[in-house]
């Protein structure tokens, strides 16, 4: 069974501060669990124990998950209901140093598609107009390996 599940199964590896789902298979007792939403999250992957296990933090609780059970987010707008999409912007956390976007330049990877801050990267507002394509330093280090 082993030999039949390892031919199907696809390994994805996350990146600390990756943003994902976790598949939620629990039971309350009193709801229906056909009318249960499947997946929690969006949580931030905070650290990777093993090649298959990661320490995801959803809300304020810390969740160990297997690679199996995590689905990739790639929603770029807030919920309904949740916070204005002015406020999310405000509050959404970019970068090396985790914090949000306060109207400082800022500089996007084409590699990863995340956005850092100049000062955090070392890229001046004047070099980041010549800049053709640039890779943030764990793309850059992923590249040559």
């Amino acid at each position: 069974m082993k030999r039949d599940y390892d031919l199907r199964v696809a390994s994805r590896e996350y990146l600390v501060g990756d943003r994902v789902y976790v598949l939620d298979t629990a039971t309350v007792k009193g709801q229906c669990r056909k009318l249960s939403p499947s997946w929690k999250g969006p949580g931030v992957i905070t650290e990777r124990l093993s090649p298959y296990l990661y320490r995801i933090k959803l809300g304020n609780k810390m969740v160990v998950a297997n690679h199996d059970r995590l689905k990739e987010c790639r929603d770029r707008d807030v919920p309904k209901g949740s916070k204005s999409s002015a406020a999310a912007l405000k509050d959404a956390v970019f970068c090396f140093c985790r914090r949000p976007y306060t109207g400082a330049f800022m500089v996007m990877c084409d590699g990863c598609q995340e956005w850092y801050h100049g000062r955090c990267v070392n890229v001046s507002p004047e070099e980041g107009t010549h800049i053709d394509k640039y890779f943030c330093p764990v793309c850059r280090a992923l590249k040559r390996s």
